[in-house]
């Protein structure tokens, strides 16, 4: 198999998008088709499977009825007759050995022709012999094409099988439809001409979902059992004491139409330790139920630890294979509350839909007041006057490979995993819908605990334009096994109100008003280290504010963050921002110190008394409220008072 699969790391389906700008002009580009938001692409839903016979099943990498319509992914480069096809594996064919292949479903996303389907076997031998049969459809949406004479699955424990179709590909158009649906996102493959090699490349598209294509299979033999799950999920960080409460996917892959409540018996372990057996406390069936549950947190020291769950029984008997999940979480002690949450939209002034997502983060800011936006620019369809080297090393780092984009907290898992650059040039009527899930996105992340605070002072003299910025704030005592010793301060100087010009929507704009940009990072642009003093860290900057920038316009943006050089490998987990923060430059007020409730500048058990004291009546004549709001939470009550007593015996 693999001395026959290439892999085409240049061309790359894309998803839905509005032309997004590369950055590199090469030969063979990534083509992204008019944008439409995910959310809205699973919209078309074909003949339900109750129209299947009752010795009928679904055979692909998923069987649901899910497809996405609209234009969604194309090899804009190869224009003609593609044969595109998947691998299904030994165990996904495990069912379904002795069956027939009758007939084949292939999803389209938009009409074009399709104009044969195949299949054979796949193993380390290789390819084939494939079978092969003419067909003439083109439906958006599934089409279903009968197969005679049906094919067999008669095939041994390590050998797969290879189904695929041919479709009509143009240089504009988008027909491949994927959805982000099963436990894994499988390869597809392409057969192309490239560079002087003919062959099937792997295109690249697991981040897309899983290709619309699938096979009806006839069979006398179908278990009626099949235990399958996926998804396992759990807060990122839980607070001592805390429950933990997890969900996962399951459903029957078998024919049997219900597995009842109580059933399927699953043991829970933690790091290793089983500490709970339970089962499901909802039916289920052959589509996938999410299902919850909880298991206490009591005896676990603070740091990383992983979550097991194994589904190993039915009605009471073993099921013939273990069904194994993991998830890693983080307990924690002491945490702050988000102060603001960090946007970095990559951008460009010859960037014709960059006018686009601006327009959405601005509907963004408007939602909230704790965005932190930062206009990062780039040099496309010509010089930009407002990009600078410290830019690329940003947009480079981030992996950024189009416009417009940007990321959030620089975590992934915004449309994308594993990446933190999104695509953001949305059509005008999907910007409203996408600001809210966008606010629900940081909502999310914002429970999560911060593990230090940021607070900027900043002093200005208009006469030598010398800007004095100071950086300081908290760490929690296990700042370092939370965070990591490593972590960077960053610091940004922005400016609003630049007029220049700005390509939007085919037409140069002369007098396009750019806000947030970034004009320079203090220090280094990967980040600095934290001046640190115990459990505080205090850095200091010097900047003399260049002539042609207007004083009266510039912001400071400060975070705190994994640090940015993470990312030249290309993997982006390991650059999420914990804390933010932006304010005015040459602003300039005392920081509240967290827990220094009778405001002295120490935090001791004088503070833990008074606070107790607020606790209990309300009443409390010259205390600091935000500093005895100690968790940051809003409110003050005995939480405050037994974090804040947990925090000063670690002084």
């Amino acid at each position: 198999m693999k001395k026959l699969l290439f892999l085409l790391t240049a061309v790359m389906l894309l998803p839905v998008a509005l032309s997004a700008q590369l950055l590199n002009n090469q030969e063979i580009q990534v083509q992204r088709a008019q944008l439409m938001p995910k959310s809205l692409t699973h919209q078309f839903k074909a003949p339900a499977r109750a129209d299947l016979a009752e010795n009928q099943m679904i055979l692909g990498h998923y069987d649901t009825d899910d497809i996405t319509v609209g234009g969604y992914l194309g090899l804009t480069n190869f224009a003609g007759v593609i044969p595109i096809a998947v691998e299904l594996t030994p165990d996904e064919l495990a069912m379904f050995q002795g069956g027939k292949i009758v007939a084949f479903r292939v999803g389209l996303s938009v009409s074009t022709a399709v104009s044969r389907v195949f299949v054979g076997p796949s193993n380390d031998s290789g390819l084939g012999p494939f079978t092969e049969w003419s067909c003439n459809v083109r439906s958006q949406g599934w089409n279903t094409i009968p197969v005679d004479p049906p094919y067999e699955i008669n095939l041994d424990d390590e050998t797969g099988l290879f189904i695929g179709f041919d479709y009509r590909q143009t240089t504009t158009n988008y027909p491949l439809s994927y959805v982000e649906v099963g436990n894994t996102y499988y390869n597809t493959y392409a057969y192309l001409t490239y560079q002087g090699t003919t062959g099937w490349f792997d295109i690249g598209t697991n981040d897309y979902g899983n290709l619309s294509l699938q096979c009806i299979v006839e069979s006398d033999q179908f278990p009626e059992y099949i235990i399958q799950a996926y998804g396992l999920s759990t807060k990122k960080y839980i607070k001592t004491g805390e429950d933990i409460e997890f969900s996962f996917n399951i459903k029957n892959g078998g024919i049997a139409s219900e597995i009842a409540a109580g059933a399927v018996t699953y043991d829970v372990f933690i790091d290793g330790t089983q500490v709970a057996t339970l089962s499901n406390t909802e039916a289920f069936g052959r589509d996938y139920k999410s299902l919850s549950d909880v298991v206490s947190s009591a005896g676990l020291a603070p740091g990383k630890h992983t979550l097991t769950v194994e589904i190993g029984t039915l009605n009471g008997e073993p099921i013939e294979k273990t069904v194994t999940m993991e998830r890693e979480f983080t307990i924690y002690e002491f945490g702050f509350a988000r102060q603001m949450h960090l946007v970095e939209q990559f951008t460009a002034i010859g960037c014709t839909h960059c006018p686009k997502g601006t327009h959405m983060l601005q509907l963004l800011t408007e939602m909230r007041n704790d965005i932190a936006w930062v206009a990062i620019h780039q040099n496309f369809n010509g010089t930009d006057p407002m990009r600078t080297v410290q830019c690329d090393t940003i947009n480079n780092y981030q992996g950024n490979s189009s416009f417009p984009s940007a990321s959030f907290d620089r975590t992934d898992g915004w449309e994308e995993e594993g990446v933190v650059s999104n695509s953001i040039g949305y059509y005008a009527e999907y910007h409203q819908m996408i600001a809210e899930e966008l606010s629900a996105f940081f909502d999310e992340l914002g429970e999560a605990p911060s593990f230090a605070t940021v607070n900027i002072n900043s002093t200005l003299d208009p006469e030598t334009r010398e800007a004095v910025i100071t950086i300081n704030g908290e760490l929690t005592p296990d700042f370092d096994q939370m965070l990591g010793a490593d972590s960077k301060l960053t610091v940004y100087i922005t400016e609003d109100g630049i007029v220049n010009r700005q390509l939007n929507d085919g037409t140069w704009e002369q007098n396009y008003v750019h806000n947030g940009v970034m004009r320079r990072a203090l220090g280094s642009a990967l980040g600095n280290n934290l001046n640190r003093d115990g459990n505080s860290y205090e850095n200091v900057y010097t900047y003399t504010i260049p002539s042609t920038w207007n004083l009266d316009n510039l912001n400071v943006v400060a975070f705190i963050s994994r640090p940015l050089i993470n990312g030249r490998t290309g993997v982006y987990t390991d650059l999420f921002v914990n804390q933010a923060n932006k304010r005015k430059l040459g602003e300039f007020d005392e920081p509240t110190i967290r827990g220094d409730v009778d405001g002295n500048g120490v935090v001791n058990i004088v503070d833990v008394t008074l606070l107790i004291q607020y606790a209990l009546s309300g009443q409390g004549e010259g205390i600091n409220v935000d500093a005895a709001d100690f968790t940051g939470d809003g409110a003050i009550n005995i939480n405050d008072v037994t974090t804040l007593i947990q925090y000063v015996l670690t002084l």
